[in-house]
């Protein structure tokens, strides 16, 4: 398959609703016919030249005896010359019939989807007769409405200024231009099929124009307009020039329609690149008419290209793929048609054959720097093959860099290129200077200057390239101060007897003052030797206007003061901070080995024996003093206390501590004394006391132990609920809260001695359970078994008086050698359950139903239980709510 160029006319989809609304593209041209029947004069035929999208809502364009009206405005005032009609236009009425153009999709396998592409176009004339003007003449034709989305102007609605509108014009030269007797022609661009354009892919469009006259043509992209107040599709005259331009949406313009990947051949008029994304998109292109070295007329076409959301099965390549910083590079091919099965990459590298892929995106490492032709085949042997071409150049170590020499507002600014590249040579830049209120704020100079007019911070912008196609660019905020930036040495101080050298850091010129004792004012380290403090001022001067000033103390002294500070006394194994009180500027300590750092004024000494004398020289340039200071270090008090030891829960425990002379027990809580070396404690928690004991010896702070006095929790001794049994009754008692277990009296139990006997009774008996802790703690509980002298029996009383004095206040039953109460119910006189329970819920009726207290009435009871042979025993009975 050959290089995909499709002549479909996509990029004149055109939208026409009645009298040319929604106009999506058109131009004048006109042809110079002759001399005009009145002198100085010349006749033109003008030709205007529209199109429509077929698929567009709106009527077709006008035929037969409707007219669209048009303008002609002298270049030198624009000012009308007034036409046949009552408001100065001239109608243009169809010529021939409307041209349909159609596509079918079958012709074109390799795209997808096949967009449906036809249009119509329409070609209406007139014939003029103009007098001669020095400037000549504007040919204008305008309409209210462009189509409703467009992507790349802003303002596209109806009630938005009519910037969405169109106005469409031609110029004619005038006298000036192409003298007394000169005639001109316009250019005219052919009429004929276009590329089809598919999103994200690369496409050629022909714009190229032919010249009757032979002038020679330049082309670019241009602004189109606006449709000033014409705000109805109604055919109206056009408004005078000039005219509005259309605001294009962000990253686009009317040099750059399609974005930056798009441009225009000059000499051919070939539009080419990487198109953007689906939608509507207005181009403008001016041709320039070349007589001679003049330029004697522009002629333009308006037009909305539409890119379709479509794919083309094509090898689309960029022009070329660069890297700057390594041998590495990613391919791709811009076409993601789905048409596209299959890929052969070769990378170029001569008498190789293993430097090929079948990726869709390979990655590949070059072996050396150069430039490499690099291969690609879609569906290699199949249908809708194609092959495209690119250069790969490897040219690593290009680093871009800037710097800046600051200066003042108002005054230029030094910028300075630092690019280094290994390979070509650094040849284009482009700067921008960060301040757009300046026109123009930029510059294509290596080191160009540029004045801001006020001080601030600016991002600067620098694109820079080399000649082997490697660009970058740096971002770099600058500061432009009301002052250039000074900066002097620290006020200071010497001995009299010295000289010190001063410094002073910034661009420009200095000068010293007063001009005491310095051995040059203008210098910008001079040095100076005052024998009396003095104040030197530095005065830096950037350019005339432009200066800043600063100023040192040079405070002099005849001699050093020095204090070592007094003896002190320190805890061995501590630090201490020497603090000598001295104006010197440096300082020499010693000895060394215990010190942080001999060379400062404040250093930490760690002093390990009994007494250190640290001696200190102090130094103000030649002159010097000395003086010493004596550190004792006394060890720590030698702390003896307790161990850590158990009591029960309110028993006390005895510390005590030696050591020291003083003592401090915290916390205070449980302690007979916080001060004595042997409190009694009685805590109720376990409890950490930390003792602090100072002695007399000279240590200043005191030495620390902890004693820890664990309190075992209350014994929770239980001996079991109170219960009843009958004569010979087995009764298992359990007991808990402990380790061991010992009961009293022993009367009837199998082992007195664990926490589970088994109790056989023949009379009812309080058993007292002694319960104790591995610790030795203990505690008591009882328990109080009834005997009953009959069978096993459930019991229920005959009355109950829920009046909550806590006694008989609810009506349950009593079992007696029982071990299960399977349920007990209660209904009243209707035969309704007012309460229902067994042996796990336990309780009794309250005399609710409800909630509700029920009054004073007879009610049935029903229980059922298991006895401890395993008899059932099922009772009834009544029993009296008394209120």
């Amino acid at each position: 398959m050959k290089k995909i160029t499709l002549s479909i006319l996509l990029s004149l989809s055109l939208c026409f609703y009645a009298k040319a609304a929604h106009i999506t593209g058109g131009e004048f041209f006109y042809r110079y016919l002759g001399p005009g029947a009145a002198a100085n004069t010349d006749r033109y035929e003008i030709t205007l030249r529209l199109f429509r999208d077929c698929a567009s809502t709106g009527a077709t364009l006008l035929t037969g005896n409707n007219p669209y009206k048009i303008g002609i405005f002298k270049n030198s005032d624009n000012l009308q010359f007034p036409g046949p009609n009552s408001d100065g236009s001239f109608d243009v009425f169809i010529d021939g019939t409307i041209q349909t153009i159609n596509i079918t999709p079958s012709a074109y396998p390799c795209i997808s989807p096949i967009p449906q592409v036809c249009y119509q176009i329409g070609v209406y004339k007139t014939t003029v007769e103009l007098p001669k003007e020095a400037l000549g003449y504007k040919l204008v034709y305008q309409t209210c409405c462009r189509i409703n989305v467009i992507n790349n102007i802003l303002n596209n609605g109806p009630s938005q200024g009519g910037t969405q509108g169109a106005t469409y014009l031609a110029n004619i030269p005038g006298t000036n231009d192409i003298g007394l007797n000169g005639i001109n022609s316009s250019p005219q661009f052919e009429v004929k099929d276009t590329a089809l354009i598919c999103e994200n892919s690369g496409f050629t469009l022909n714009f190229t124009a032919t010249d009757p006259d032979g002038d020679s043509l330049s082309y670019s992209f241009c602004d189109a307009y606006g449709s000033g107040n014409i705000v109805n599709a109604n055919p109206a005259n056009p408004n005078r020039p000039p005219y509005n331009l259309l605001s294009y949406s962000f990253g686009y313009s009317g040099t750059r329609p399609l974005g930056n990947q798009v441009n225009i051949d000059p000499r051919t008029g070939i539009i080419s690149g990487f198109s953007p994304a689906a939608g509507n998109y207005v181009i403008s292109v001016c041709i320039a008419e070349w007589r001679g070295n003049k330029i004697i007329s522009e002629h333009r076409k308006d037009f909305i290209i539409k890119i379709g959301n479509c794919s083309i099965a094509a090898a689309d390549l960029q022009p070329e793929y660069i890297t700057c910083d390594g041998f590495n590079l990613t391919f791709f091919n811009r076409s993601n048609s789905p048409l596209i099965r299959s890929y052969y990459w070769d990378f170029g590298l001569p008498g190789v054959t293993t430097d090929t892929s079948n990726l869709d995106r390979p990655n590949f490492t070059f072996p050396d720097t150069g430039s490499f032709r690099v291969m690609l085949i879609t569906n290699r042997g199949e249908e809708c093959s194609d092959t495209a071409y690119t250069i790969a150049k490897v040219y690593p170590g290009f680093f871009p860099a800037f710097s800046t020499l600051a200066s003042c507002k108002g005054l230029p600014m030094q910028f300075n290129d630092n690019t280094t590249t290994r390979y070509g040579v650094v040849n284009k830049w482009r700067w921008s200077f960060g301040y757009p209120q300046v026109n123009p704020d930029t510059s294509i100079l290596q080191n160009p200057q540029y004045t801001y007019p006020n001080s601030g911070t600016y991002q600067v912008r620098f694109i820079v390239s080399n000649s082997k196609g490697c660009i970058d660019t740096v971002d770099q905020a600058v500061q432009v101060l009301d002052k250039p930036t000074i900066q002097v040495t620290n006020d200071t101080l010497i001995c009299s007897i010295d000289t010190l050298q001063l410094n002073a850091v910034g661009l420009g010129s200095f000068t010293w003052s007063p001009n005491y004792n310095i051995n040059n004012i203008n210098s910008a380290s001079p040095l100076v030797s005052p024998d009396v403090p003095t104040k030197y001022y530095a005065t830096l001067t950037a350019a005339p206007g432009c200066s800043n000033i600063d100023s040192v103390f040079v405070d002099v002294k005849q001699f050093v003061t020095l204090d070592a500070g007094p003896d002190t006394t320190i805890c061995l194994t501590d630090t201490v901070r020497l603090n000598p009180q001295s104006d010197a500027l440096s300082y020499r300590w010693t000895p060394i080995n215990t010190l942080s750092d001999p060379n400062i004024k404040y250093p930490v000494a760690t002093p390990t024996g009994a007494a250190t004398t640290y001696t200190v020289i102090g130094n103000i340039g030649k002159c010097q003093a000395f003086d010493a200071v004596t550190i004792r270090a006394v060890p720590y008090p030698a702390i003896v206390a307790s161990n850590d030891t158990a009591i029960c829960y309110g028993d006390t425990a005895f510390l005590f501590a030696s050591g020291g002379s003083n003592y401090l027990w915290t916390p205070s809580s449980g302690l007979s004394s916080t001060t004595t070396p042997n409190p009694v404690a009685n805590p109720l928690v376990t409890t950490a006391y930390r003792v602090a004991v100072t002695d007399n010896l000279g240590c200043p702070k005191p030495s620390f132990d902890t004693v820890v006095v664990n309190v075992v929790p209350p014994v929770p001794a239980f001996a079991g609920n109170d219960t009843a049994i009958v004569v010979g009754q087995p009764l298992q008692l359990n007991a808990s809260g402990g380790d061991a277990y010992v009961w009293a009296p022993p009367t009837g139990l199998s082992n007195p001695n664990i926490g589970n006997p088994v109790a056989l009774l023949n009379d009812s008996i309080t058993y007292i359970v002694r319960v104790s802790t591995e610790e030795g703690c203990f505690a008591f509980d009882t328990i109080n078994v009834v005997v009953f002298q009959t069978d096993p029996d459930i019991f229920v009383p005959t009355a109950f008086t829920p009046n909550g004095d806590g006694l008989n206040d609810l009506l349950r039953p009593i079992p007696v050698g029982i071990t299960n109460i399977e349920y007990f119910r209660v209904y009243n006189r209707w035969g309704e359950m007012v309460y229902s329970s067994n042996s796990e819920q336990g309780g009794g009726w309250n005399g609710r139903i409800n909630g509700k207290d029920q009054g004073s009435d007879t009610y049935v009871w029903y229980v059922k239980g298991t006895d401890y042979t395993g008899k059932v025993i099922f009772k009834k009975g009544t029993a009296t709510l008394i209120r």
